[in-house]
C-alpha cells in the first residue's frame, strides 16, 4: 500500500479502503481478471496484443500493468476499467497523479485520460530529439 504524502494523514476510512485494494490487487481474483482482461481486449481488437496506451511498447501479463481508471467496479471492472501500461509510465501517471492535488479534484478516468495524453505528447516529443 502506498503511503500518504509527506505531511498528510490518511482518514481510517481510507486506511481500511486501500487495505481493502491491497488485498484485492495480491489476490487470484485479481490475477484472474488481468488474464481474462488480455482475452477481451485482444477479442474487441480483432486479434491485436495489448501495447503500453503511452509508448506502445509490447505488453504482457508478466512484464505490464493494467491501471484502473476508475474503482467503481473494483473486482468486477469491465474491460475499458483497466488500461494496458508499461511500468514505467505506470510510475509515471501516478507520481504525476499524486504530486499535484489538482489531479485529484477530478474524476479520476479524466485525471488519467488527460495524465496519458500529456505522457504521450512528452514520449513522442523526446524520440523526436
Amino acid at each position: 500500500m502506498r503511503n500518504p504524502r509527506p505531511g498528510l494523514g490518511w482518514s481510517r476510512r481510507r486506511v481500511q479502503r486501500r487495505e481493502q485494494y491491497g488485498g484485492y490487487m495480491d489476490s487470484v481474483a485479481w490475477f484472474r481478471r488481468r488474464e481474462r482482461w488480455v482475452r477481451e481486449f485482444t477479442a474487441a481488437n480483432d486479434g491485436q496484443e495489448p501495447v503500453c496506451i503511452v509508448c506502445g511498447c509490447k505488453w504482457t501479463l508478466r512484464r505490464g500493468d493494467l491501471h484502473h481508471r476508475t474503482y467503481a467496479r473494483l473486482g468486477g471492472e469491465a474491460w475499458q476499467d483497466l488500461i494496458p501500461m508499461c511500468r514505467e509510465h505506470h510510475d509515471a501517471l501516478h507520481a504525476l497523479m499524486e504530486r499535484n492535488p489538482a489531479w485529484r479534484r477530478l474524476r479520476r478516468e479524466q485525471a488519467t485520460d488527460l495524465i496519458v495524453t500529456y505522457l504521450r505528447t512528452r514520449t513522442r516529443a523526446e524520440r523526436s530529439r
